[in-house]
């Protein structure tokens, strides 16, 4: 019989040999099945990732990286202001009260709004928080008077903070207060909105992409550095972009939420908190006073909220016609303070005080009293953002991944670039 082989066994192999090349036709035809599924998916997150990284990367990089720098703000305007920061080693000889009396008569034009301690020495601040004088506490000298909103980190902080829309610092453009068409707010917090959500956006779509299977999970860690440029790039942008997700995640969510309460509200709503209207630190009355009352002193108020909350005063609000009370910010004595390494305005407890009454007293610690997922976000999630809650070494850690968008946009741009070039020669061909 020609044409027709037989096993030992008595089998015909041409039938066994169709069978199995029925049943692979049949795996085949579902494996490309399941991948023409998938495909349609994975192709829309990789467009948008690419082109939402082209057309707004730009935006991203430049808000990221001035960030950055910012991360060490106290420190690059104490190192910039030595002289502000000249103190005596010697017990204090001079209150805060007496400080702020020092001030006024030395400068009478001076309106004193806040005073508190910083580096050694005790600062007193106009209410526009745009200037301070700095006060010795040891010889009672004044050493020197400082603007806090001007120069190069004023024009960072009004880049990365306000999109050049706050006119109290450097590079102020009031026209970016102006209100978006049909939006309820400005196109500062709009510009600041877009790019925290764009940065979700990137750090979410990437880690999908990335995502190689359990299996190959090895595979997604390994920088191929002898394959070629894009090899290399591709590799070098994929390792870093995953790393680097919960720090971009967590400035996305963080930055988007500063300027746009809705996305605080949704994140409480997922992980289990209760959504926030309004500032806890806004929400003190106090009581009329009778007529006559006295008002109560600088170190009075202080004293008084010490006594409340034990620990470091760090600044004090003095009281004003709209709000006529004391609003004392404390560092907690032996607890956790995610604000200690901040600049001026370090504490992170608050102590309200009538100005009239001493008995009219409030104290707001964003951390009692609230569930879970609140105090985590107010102790912990949203002051990350800043890299308070650690000192300047633990910090080294966010400067590193604060830089990540500005090495994936080297990275991504040069697989993009090379593949462009590689698509016009094909098509030269």
């Amino acid at each position: 019989m020609t044409g027709v082989r037989v096993r030992a066994d008595g089998v015909d192999n041409t039938v066994s040999s169709r069978r199995s090349a029925d049943g692979a036709a049949d795996r085949g035809s579902r494996s490309v099945t399941r991948f023409r599924k998938r495909k349609p998916v994975r192709g829309a997150l990789i467009t948008t990732h690419r082109w939402s990284s082209l057309i707004l990367g730009l935006l991203l990089v430049i808000q990221s990286t001035s960030g950055a720098v910012l991360l060490y703000h106290a420190e690059l305007f104490r190192v910039s202001h030595r002289s502000f920061y000249q103190h005596t080693d010697t017990p204090p000889v001079v209150s805060t009260e007496q400080a702020v009396d020092l001030v006024r008569t030395v400068d009478p034009n001076f309106d004193v709004g806040w005073v508190g301690s910083d580096g050694g020495v005790i600062a007193v601040g106009n209410r526009d928080r745009t200037a301070a004088y700095s006060v010795d506490p040891g010889t009672g000298r004044i050493n020197e008077h400082a603007s806090i909103t001007d120069g190069a980190l004023g024009l960072l902080q009004n880049l990365h903070n306000c999109a050049f829309g706050c006119v109290r610092y450097a590079g102020a453009v009031p026209a970016v207060n102006g209100h978006a068409p049909i939006l309820d707010f400005s196109w500062a917090a709009l510009i600041l909105s877009t790019v925290g959500l764009l940065l979700v956006l990137l750090a979410v779509s990437g880690a999908v992409i990335w995502w190689p299977s359990v299996k190959r999970l090895r595979h997604g860690f390994r920088v191929r550095t002898r394959k070629g440029r894009f090899a290399r790039d591709r590799d070098l942008h994929n390792v870093i972009g995953i790393v680097s997700v919960p720090f971009l995640l967590m400035w996305g969510i963080t930055g988007a939420a500063f300027e746009f309460p809705a996305v605080e509200r949704a994140w409480l709503a997922m992980t289990g908190g209760e959504p926030v209207t309004a500032l806890p630190q806004d929400s003190f009355t106090p009581r009329q006073a009778p007529p006559g009352a006295p008002t109560i002193s600088i170190t009075e108020a202080s004293d008084l909220a010490l006594h409340q909350v034990p620990g470091r005063l760090a600044y004090l609000m003095l009281p004003t016609e709209a709000a006529n009370y004391y609003r004392a910010a404390i560092a907690a004595a032996d607890a956790y303070s995610p604000y200690e390494n901040r600049a001026f305005y370090s504490g992170d407890v608050f102590v309200y005080i009538n100005a009239n009454d001493p008995t009219d007293t409030k104290t707001v610690d964003s951390s009692q009293a609230r569930p879970l997922a609140n105090s985590f976000y107010d102790q912990v999630f949203q002051p990350a953002h800043f890299g308070w809650l650690v000192n300047s070494w633990w910090r080294l850690i966010w400067l590193l991944f604060g830089l990540t968008p500005l090495a994936l946009a080297v990275t991504g741009l040069s697989t993009w670039l090379f593949k462009r070039a590689t698509q016009r020669r094909k098509r030269a061909a």
